[in-house]
């Protein structure tokens, strides 16, 4: 039972990594956007036919966990199937709790991974479209010129 619960976390962030792959309303840094952009004739792009979408190009913290859960996916999904036609082999030989950790560890790096990084781009969004003190004083001298002419 177990493993079917490793499985079944294998798939469910593989589908999570996909949705953000194909999510464009998170805030994102320009200066991020361009840096790590998947370039062209990138391996990923020649697996996987990733579209860019216009001012939202694919990047690399939103491709590589999805190609890292397929993997992940197709191996348990091979295990999952060596297992039931082999009469619980697998299950047999490896204890439970060595699944439960496997699942957990699994669970807990992927929403770590996927918090820092909404976190990273966040933070890197605020800075990057902050008010500094001279466009603060500039918006200021603008509000006054406007009451002025009314």
């Amino acid at each position: 039972m177990e493993l079917l619960y490793l499985v079944g976390t294998i798939w469910s962030i593989l589908l999570i990594s996909f949705a953000m792959c194909l999510d464009t309303r998170r805030p994102m840094s320009m200066k991020l956007k361009n840096k790590y952009r998947v370039k062209d004739d990138s391996i990923f792009r020649k697996i996987i036919k990733f579209k860019d979408k216009e001012n939202y190009p694919c990047n690399y913290f939103k491709i590589v966990p999805f190609y890292v859960f397929l993997l992940l996916a197709i191996l348990s999904l091979i295990l999952l199937f060596v297992d039931i036609f082999a009469n619980g082999v697998i299950i047999n030989a490896v204890s439970e709790k060595v699944f439960i950790i496997i699942t957990l560890c699994i669970f807990g790096i992927s929403t770590l991974y996927f918090l820092v990084i909404v976190i990273w781009w966040e933070i890197v969004d605020y800075k990057e479209f902050k008010f500094t003190k001279e466009k603060k004083e500039e918006l200021k001298k603008l509000r006054k010129f406007r009451k002025g002419k009314k």
